[in-house]
């Protein structure tokens, strides 16, 4: 099911590049598609993490593609230009990678010139509302252009201290899980983790003295804030990707598509301002909480809670009936 709501778009029967898939790739060499893998480690490199990390089956090791692009994701558009690439290819795919990014409008600027005229970004990004990042505000279009402006290469000391210090697990059953269905699950189930000293502490030693990359969620959003980033991006001029469609999060995840045009169009200003007054007003009201239970399987149960709840009335009214002389 995943695969066929991230590939929607993409023209798999031509070439195409997954970024940073691990040992869960979306398309595989093995079946026949002419893919690339692209990610910051080699393919030894990766398959020794898996074996080393007691969380992961060692067996997957055997799942990770022969990486073919070694690279930093945000550099996309210098990994592309080295391999003579540019303008060549028919899709680009990214699983939970995105958000990781410490430049996107650089990422986003590379998969354009990497692209051929009608080729497809897809991507699949967590909604912060349902997960581990549930308590963090989402990413505001200056915090990307910053990033773009001052050439950014790592994660800022004040992105991970925000990290750390509002990260937070979804209580299941006295487990403490990774995040929750959007569509369902009760938001107040969401236990905020207690290490504000030490992500301050951190953050003190980082800024006196930098160290090795810190990996992090650099990028907080959900289907409205991103798709709003993204459309104000395009009409600035500072990306050539039209998007074709943000999906509503399904589970904890949603699906982003965006297309380089045949012919770039400029996008009157009416219809720019109309469109981005519709975003804001939908992110205003989907901020926190606010998004929780939208789904068909809450609406069924609010129903049935709400012919309960009258049963329960009538019920007591007829009680009352009875006792009364």
């Amino acid at each position: 099911m995943k695969r066929d709501l991230i590939l929607k778009y993409a023209k798999t029967s031509g070439k195409g590049i997954e970024v940073a898939p691990y040992f869960n790739p979306i398309l595989t060499k093995r079946e026949g598609h002419d893919l690339l893998i692209m990610d910051v480690f080699d393919t030894e490199t990766l398959r020794d993490r898996v074996r080393d990390d007691p969380l992961i089956d060692s067996a997957r090791a055997a799942e990770i593609e022969e990486v073919d692009l070694v690279g930093d994701a945000s550099r996309l558009g210098e990994v592309i230009a080295k391999a003579g690439l540019q303008g060549s290819l028919d899709y680009i795919v990214s699983s939970h990678n995105f958000e990781h990014l410490p430049n996107p409008i650089l990422f986003l600027r590379g998969a354009g010139e990497a692209l051929a005229p009608g080729g497809v970004l897809s991507m699949a990004v967590p909604d912060c509302r349902a997960s581990f990042d549930h308590f963090r505000m989402p990413t505001r279009l200056s915090d990307w252009l910053a990033a773009y402006h001052e050439d950014r290469r790592q994660p800022s000391p004040e992105t991970v201290m925000d990290s750390a210090a509002n990260q937070s697990a979804y209580m299941r059953d006295g487990k403490a899980t990774p995040g929750c269905n959007l569509a369902y699950d009760d938001p107040s189930g969401f236990e905020p983790d207690r290490n504000l000293a030490q992500a301050y502490a951190d953050y003190v030693a980082s800024r006196e003295a930098p160290g090795d990359y810190r990996d992090t969620h650099c990028n907080v959003f959900f289907p409205e804030s991103l798709e709003l980033m993204l459309r104000d991006l395009r009409y600035l001029g500072l990306i050539e990707l039209d998007v074709i469609e943000v999906s509503q999060t399904r589970g904890l995840e949603f699906f982003v598509h965006l297309r380089k045009p045949d012919t770039p169009q400029d996008i009157p200003d009416e219809t720019f301002y109309a469109q981005r007054k519709a975003l804001l007003t939908a992110m205003s009201r989907g901020l926190g909480a606010a998004g929780f239970g939208l789904g068909p399987v809450a609406g069924l149960r609010r129903a049935i809670t709400g012919r309960l709840n009258n049963w329960r009335i009538r019920l007591k009214h007829r009680r009352r009936a009875r006792k009364t002389p």
